[in-house]
């Protein structure tokens, strides 16, 4: 589940109202991508076409729980209907009533909006370019991994990053994965290391629930692990801003099918959809500080 914030270049000329009414338009429309880990069906041991172009294998976690997958996905188990009978939050949740609305209004936007432009790109895109986008997306953003191994002091993951991203950009200018498959010294987190996850490796807690319009679950520490990543992410240093926000936005757009499936399965799986985007979402994070 890799996750940070649209860059925002301080100090930028003044533009005239429709051009920020435009650039505010295209940003609600492709905000949806950032930060959900999706929620999919079963899928065999090796798939075909491995979301991810960066990472290897994944932690899980007990039996009845969540499955890692590439790309920030997880896999729901058999057991995930149960979460009726689970149970209450693991998670402070005081902001009950305002996270439900907009777990529903994302719900909608997903579902009726997203859903279907998504739908449109992939008709109209070869999935060797889509694929290839991600691969370049992926490889783009290491230095937020590299830089929160590094702040955790797991120096020989960080290694393996700068070895994947060098023989990557090296040979294909991250377009594609050629790293892939090649045997490393020690795994690493399917998702990539982030700053939330740093400050949960410092014995920082989740703090509360909350659910943010477009971009979705996440907790207060999660929240102020964002403001962080963005420190790391390379297009917030893109001039001029509209440039960097609107080519970031785009390939996180083209990564949405990660994305897609989550809000129709926990729908079909829970009989309290928010309660099992809740608890999922907390167990994908817990997981991913645990190792």
């Amino acid at each position: 589940m890799a996750s940070s914030t649209p860059p925002l270049r301080p100090g930028s000329p003044a533009r005239s109202a429709g051009s920020r009414n435009l650039t505010l338009a295209c940003c609600l429309l492709l905000l949806l991508a950032w930060g959900l880990p999706a929620v999919a069906p079963a899928a065999p041991a090796n798939p075909p076409h491995a979301p991810s172009s960066v990472y290897g294998a994944a932690p899980t976690l007990k039996p009845g729980a969540i499955t890692v997958h590439p790309y920030g996905q997880m896999q729901q188990s058999d057991s995930l209907d149960d979460y009726d009978t689970a149970p209450a939050a693991s998670i402070a949740d005081p902001l009950e009533p305002w996270n439900r609305f907009w777990f529903h209004f994302n719900d909608i936007f997903y579902l009726y909006i997203a859903k279907p432009a998504y739908n449109a790109w992939v008709f109209i895109t070869p999935r060797q370019i889509r694929s290839g986008l991600k691969n370049f997306f992926s490889n783009a953003l290491f230095p937020m991994r590299f830089v929160n191994n590094i702040l955790q002091f797991r120096f020989m993951e960080a290694g393996v990053e700068f070895g994947r991203f060098f023989i990557n950009t090296t040979t294909s200018l991250g377009f594609a994965d050629v790293a892939r498959g090649k045997k490393t010294i020690v795994p690493v987190d399917p998702s990539g290391e982030d700053f939330g996850q740093t400050l949960g490796r410092w014995g920082i807690g989740h703090g509360f629930y909350v659910v943010w319009p477009f971009i979705g679950p996440s907790s207060a520490r999660d929240t102020i692990g964002r403001v962080g990543d963005c420190f790391t992410d390379p297009f917030f240093y893109v001039y001029p801003w509209e440039l960097a926000t609107s080519s970031e936005l785009a390939l996180r757009f083209n990564a949405l099918g990660d994305v897609l499936p989550l809000y129709e399965d926990l729908n079909s799986a829970a009989v309290d959809p928010y309660i099992a985007m809740r608890e999922a979402y907390i167990n994908f994070r817990n997981s991913q500080v645990r190792h």
